[in-house]
């Protein structure tokens, strides 16, 4: 499968509140997303398959003084497991790299051991543990990578 990657903006509200219906249980609200996509201080990245355009991932994030900060990634039930999330998360890096950051930052939910397996994988440590974080109660972990810029 051929990945392009996108640059979100509003016209992609619908497709990114799939996204997160089917993958992410109902992140956001469809206010919050408008506020993500429109936002010229978010980052929203999306991986589209090159022949379709269909968006079947994203990543949003924020900068928040020298630090990234990934507040959502998501891929299509449908395709995970094939490289998307990587594909997003490397993209993510590279931007975070290119923008002087230092570091990045995310939650995960504890209970989610697939997500915390790949952030482990793509060099992100444990550093944090947030009680009852979630809407659902589920507590959340915290993660960091260090960011190597010259």
């Amino acid at each position: 499968m051929k990945l392009r990657t996108i640059k979100l903006g509003i016209s992609d509200l619908d497709a990114c509140i799939k996204l997160d219906r089917d993958s992410l249980d109902c992140l956001w609200t469809s206010s919050q997303w408008e506020r993500e996509l429109t936002d010229s201080k978010r980052i929203c990245l999306g991986a589209a398959e090159y022949e379709t355009q269909q968006l079947l991932g994203l990543c949003t994030a924020w900068i928040i003084l020298d630090e990234l900060h990934i507040t959502s990634l998501a891929v299509d039930p449908q395709h995970q497991r094939k490289g998307i999330g990587k594909f997003m998360l490397a993209k993510l890096i590279k931007h975070a790299k290119s923008l002087k950051t230092k570091q990045i930052r995310l939650e995960v939910k504890d209970i989610n051991m697939p997500a915390k397996a790949f952030y482990n994988s793509m060099g992100f440590e444990r550093i944090g543990y947030r009680s009852n974080f979630y809407k659902d109660g589920t507590d959340a972990v915290v993660y960091k990578k260090k960011l190597i810029t010259k």
